[in-house]
């Protein structure tokens, strides 16, 4: 994660400078542009000029090459940046949740929760592009301008500029838009009342009231109408307000330079140069709301993966830590239920070698296994790219797609022909699984043995430190069990954790497996 971060920020920071580079040039171009025109006329009307357009032209060329590669290298780093930052946003929301035991719970991965919170971090991430960077360009190059005026005309003209600038950013970032929170909330309005439609509506046909439910839900398609075009109004109005600010700073502007004596090519240098820099103000408007849209879309991200449901209490707190030769924990306080009394919790297991946590259902084998790979992940130092700790849920998640494409997640670099084996260590090309093999939504293609030895092999994929399995048999008979269990015992650099109810007699002669008994 740290590594990712690092290269966003490259990134990110290489791309501004590409993009203030690329408008400055922009700016140049057009600004130069104009200056060489006008003192061309100014030179063709004067008898005996000895005027030179060999400079300017070739100043002219310079900033159109550099605009051209300006621009497309932006687009290159801006998008990769900002490509980098939706994967660290969505990458950081699930360790959230895996830390918070936010993604075990039923219900959280819902399609609508995962939708939104993946297009939240899409907003995070393209903040950079949408936000940010009209932001950094507008500083730099009203900067740029403002002393290139200051050196044309005068400090006053200059100061002009700056202050129409300064308007421009005043209205765009401090000009109230309840509108479109009025929007959002008639927007979620809609979508509950749909939802509820759905779902009654045998129940109100029955009852002969389907018409008064489709009023209802037109009522609401009304609202929302309605509210979008308020936004769409408040919109114009502020494009409108910020446009009259613009008019009448260029005008301003070239009031006082032609106030100042200069030439002819000289004022049409200021008035383009002011344009330019003024029209890059009116683009705060919409970075202000892809700022606060990214804002919004933050806060969710860290609400929906933090924040504890109503009435829920939080995993008990537990110390881990590890040595050359160990693995373990001390300290944990297993809260007391209708089977099970209070108890204080401690465990080790050596390095590469097995703890097996067993217990009847309700004994707090799942919340021990979740606030054991939470406290790794906080205080496990590795040293290498490997993860410190990858976890398997009792009730995991497939993504549509191909066994292949699932497999990737968690290793890029695996082609086919390696996916094929990690499935037949798992015996699952027995069942005909390959890497091409589709899955189906949330993998309804596959069993649910099928389904658990794939989370299995996904997991080993990532070459985890410790692995983590709540019950890694479930579904499978008793020899396919006993196989992945000797498997999971038997990796050579990779502690196992496992949750199951009772001992297997298979794991009680093997060496390096710790018991921890819950009952």
């Amino acid at each position: 994660m740290t590594s990712r971060r690092r290269t966003a920020s490259t990134l990110a920071t290489a791309g501004l400078a590409l993009a203030v580079a690329a408008e400055c040039c922009s700016a140049g171009l057009l600004s130069l542009s104009g200056w060489f025109i006008g003192a061309c006329a100014v030179a063709g009307a004067a008898a005996y000029s000895s005027f030179s357009y060999l400079a300017p032209s070739g100043g002219v060329r310079a900033f159109a090459l550099a605009r051209i590669a300006g621009n497309y290298s932006k687009r290159l780093v801006l998008h990769a940046a900002a490509l980098h930052r939706v994967a660290t946003a969505r990458a950081d929301f699930f360790d959230r949740a895996a830390a918070t035991d936010r993604a075990q719970r039923a219900g959280l991965w819902s399609g609508e929760l995962l939708d939104r919170s993946m297009a939240d971090a899409d907003s995070v991430g393209m903040a950079l592009i949408r936000s940010v960077a009209p932001v950094a360009v507008t500083a730099v190059l009203t900067a740029g301008g403002v002393l290139a005026v200051a050196l044309a005309a005068s400090g006053a003209t200059a100061a002009v500029l700056a202050a129409g600038v300064a308007i421009a950013a005043v209205i765009a970032y401090r000009m109230p838009d309840s509108a479109r929170a009025s929007e959002q909330h008639t927007r979620k309005a809609l979508r509950a009342e749909v939802v509820t439609a759905v779902d009654a509506w045998p129940e109100m046909a029955a009852l002969g009231a389907a018409e008064q439910l489709a009023a209802r839900t037109t009522a609401r398609l009304g609202q929302l109408d309605a509210a979008r075009a308020a936004v769409t109004a408040g919109r114009q109005r502020k494009t409108l307000i910020t446009g009259l600010v613009s008019v009448a700073t260029l005008t301003a502007t070239i009031a006082g330079t032609m106030t100042a004596g200069p030439g002819p090519a000289t004022v049409v240098f200021t008035a383009l140069i002011a344009g330019g820099v003024l029209a890059q103000a009116e683009q705060l408007s919409a970075a202000a709301e892809a700022r606060a849209t990214a804002a919004a879309a933050r806060h969710r991200l860290d609400a929906s993966a933090t924040a504890p449901s109503p009435g829920e209490a939080t995993a008990p707190e537990m110390r881990s830590g590890a040595s050359e030769q160990t693995i373990g924990f001390d300290g944990y306080l297993r809260p007391a239920t209708a089977r099970t009394p209070e108890r204080v919790l401690a465990a080790r297991v050596a390095r590469g070698g097995m703890l097996v946590v067993t217990g009847r259902s309700g004994s707090g084998k799942s919340t021990l296994l979740r606030a054991f790979a939470a406290s790794l992940r906080r205080s496990l130092e590795t040293g290498d790219d490997r993860p410190p700790v990858t976890a398997v849920a009792a009730d995991d998640y497939l993504f549509t797609g191909t066994l292949g494409a699932n497999f990737r997640l968690a290793d890029p670099t695996l082609t086919d022909d390696e996916v094929d084996r990690r499935l037949a260590d798992l015996w699952l090309d027995r069942s005909g699984l390959t890497a091409t093999t589709p899955v189906g939504v949330g993998g309804r293609n596959l069993s649910g043995g099928e389904l658990r030895r794939v989370y299995l092999g996904r997991a080993l994929a990532t070459r985890p430190h410790v692995l983590i399995v709540d019950e890694p048999t479930t579904g499978l008979d008793e020899q396919t069990a006993q196989h992945v269990l000797r498997s999971l015992a038997q990796l050579p650099d990779t502690t196992v954790v496992a949750a199951v109810h009772t001992m297997p007699a298979l794991l009680t002669s093997m060496d390096r497996v710790s018991t921890l008994a819950l009952d």
